[in-house]
């Protein structure tokens, strides 16, 4: 954490002081996406998350301070949303910078910025309440206890309030239920992992065919853009992967107790090295 923190205000410095006029606009959404890095810090730092998986019973990360109730818990797992879709909208500013730069303007337009981030803040409270509502709608009692009980008997602490509980086959019956809230989160983060890809893709292939580019712009945007990519992974290793085993992995049966030991502390590393990657790749700031 105190890495992260470190290696993002030196960001957020490199990227005041020495942005060369090449980078343009897009220096603003690298600002946004250390600012978010930080804020995700100091929230790691705050909640202490924690996995758990038993059979098929998962827990989304609690908070170590029972006096903080689930709903806090929920907004912690949105807030990791968050990231993704960044993400998806640096590669539209990439695609468009080369396919459709006219359009670049309209990232300071107060309206389009509006919206971009009422698509954030949308995306963080779906997780939010989809979250919320796997603790609706049945009992969950008995997961619970387990997980409280095994929690107490390694840590040596009673805590009751601020867990998530997926217990996907109470008693050995079909939970449709979190099979449906298991299917929306797949399919929201699926849903940025694709998009983005796509807007990667089309730059790529347009860089490579477009005859008007000069090759130095050319040579340039190939280095944002694999920067970029590069920039993208840390958060599908660090955050996508531990989410989508810890949330698929029970309802299907895979075994892997392991996965969730580790999921928090990956999940710790990737504001750290995302802005490790930007200040390494970005020739700017080396």
């Amino acid at each position: 954490s105190v890495t992260g923190l470190i290696l993002n205000a030196l960001l957020l410095y490199a990227i005041r002081r020495f942005s060369g006029a090449n980078l343009g606009s897009y220096k603003y959404l690298l600002t946004i996406f250390s600012l978010v890095d930080l804020f995700l810090i100091v929230l790691h730092v705050t909640v202490q998350p924690m996995w758990y998986k038993k059979q098929n019973i998962s827990t989304f990360p609690k908070i170590i301070d029972q006096n903080l109730f689930e709903k806090v818990t929920t907004m912690y797992v949105g807030f990791q949303s968050v990231p993704f879709t960044l993400l998806s909208i640096h590669f539209l500013y990439r695609y468009w910078s080369v396919r459709r730069p006219h359009l670049i303007p309209l990232f300071s337009n107060k309206s389009f910025v509006v919206f971009l981030a009422s698509l954030t803040v949308g995306e963080l409270f779906s997780w939010h309440f989809l979250c919320l509502y796997t603790s609706s709608g049945h009992d969950a009692s008995n997961a619970t206890a387990a997980v409280v009980a095994k929690y107490e008997s390694i840590y040596g602490k009673h805590i009751e309030n601020a867990w998530i509980v997926m217990d996907n086959w109470p008693d050995g019956t079909f939970d449709v239920t979190l099979f449906t809230i298991t299917v929306l989160m797949d399919v929201i983060m699926l849903t940025n992992l694709v998009v983005a890809s796509s807007f990667a893709i089309l730059t790529f292939m347009h860089i490579r065919q477009s005859y008007k580019t000069a090759a130095r712009a050319s040579e340039l945007q190939q280095k944002l853009l694999l920067a970029l990519c590069a920039q993208a992974a840390i958060p599908c290793l660090f955050v996508y992967t531990p989410f989508l085993f810890c949330i698929n992995a029970p309802f299907v049966g895979i075994p892997g107790a392991w996965i969730p030991d580790i999921s928090a502390p990956l999940m710790s590393f990737f504001p750290a090295w995302d802005a490790a990657i930007i200040l390494l790749l970005f020739t700017d700031y080396r």
